[in-house]
């Protein structure tokens, strides 16, 4: 990592141009990046006949296995809700089974109703909604407790020939740690220091200036400016 070096100046001096001793600026980034993303198409097929043999808030029906980021997931569609309060509404979940070991991983959900075939190709092609990375133990299950009203589900056109197809993408994040890196004119400029090189010095591409952060600079600056104008 490649620090640069800065000059603030000393508040409490008599001579605004005083400058304290040389100080370094350094950064470093901690980042969530995504390390595997996996999609499964769900078709539920006969919907009028499944809705009265899961009426009971939290019955469900499942997906087959799929794998994303090195562990098995499955798709949990509850036709008349997944908790109480929930119900007349399509819940969808994603539940983890196993795979990858034993332990938490975080993964975004992300559930898309599909355009069935032969609808017209203005019309909209997806309703979805995706969620924020959460935590997954094994056995454990998060998503969208009212996805969509199913009366809503049952006056669209999402819902043909009795049926209608889910998209569901999973994508597991990790966190890495702090990478040291090199700091940047722009890096100073967004924490608010000034560049310690000479104001001749082209190679640095600074403006050589940071937001007041005192009386005193607030003052001085003011004055380079007004003194400016003036003799433009």
């Amino acid at each position: 990592m490649s620090p640069l070096s800065y000059a603030p100046l000393r508040a409490d001096a008599d001579d605004m141009s005083t400058l304290l001793p040389p100080e370094t600026l350094t950064a470093s980034t901690v980042a969530a990046a995504a390390v595997g993303v996996g999609h499964h198409l769900f078709k539920v097929e006969g919907y009028s006949r499944l809705k009265p043999m899961h009426g009971d808030t939290g019955s469900y029906i499942e997906s087959g296995e799929f794998t994303a980021g090195g562990h098995t997931w499955k798709v949990l569609c509850y036709l008349n809700g997944c908790v109480e309060g929930g119900a007349g509404f399509i819940s969808l979940c994603v539940n983890r089974t196993g795979g990858g070991g034993a332990g938490v991983v975080h993964a975004e959900e992300e559930f898309e109703l599909l355009r069935p075939h032969g609808a017209a190709a203005e019309w909209p092609p997806s309703y979805g909604q995706r969620g924020l990375a959460a935590p997954f133990d094994v056995g454990q299950t998060w998503g969208f407790p009212k996805f969509i009203a199913a009366k809503d589900l049952e006056g669209s056109r999402f819902l043909k020939d009795d049926g209608f197809s889910v998209r569901c993408t999973v994508t597991v994040v990790e966190e890495r740690g702090a990478v040291e890196e090199d700091v940047t004119v722009e890096d100073m400029d967004r924490v608010g220091v000034v560049c310690a090189c000479e104001d001749e010095d082209e190679a640095c591409g600074f403006k050589h200036e940071r937001p007041a952060q005192t009386l005193w600079e607030v003052m001085a600056r003011f004055s380079r400016s007004f003194c400016g104008e003036a003799s433009s």
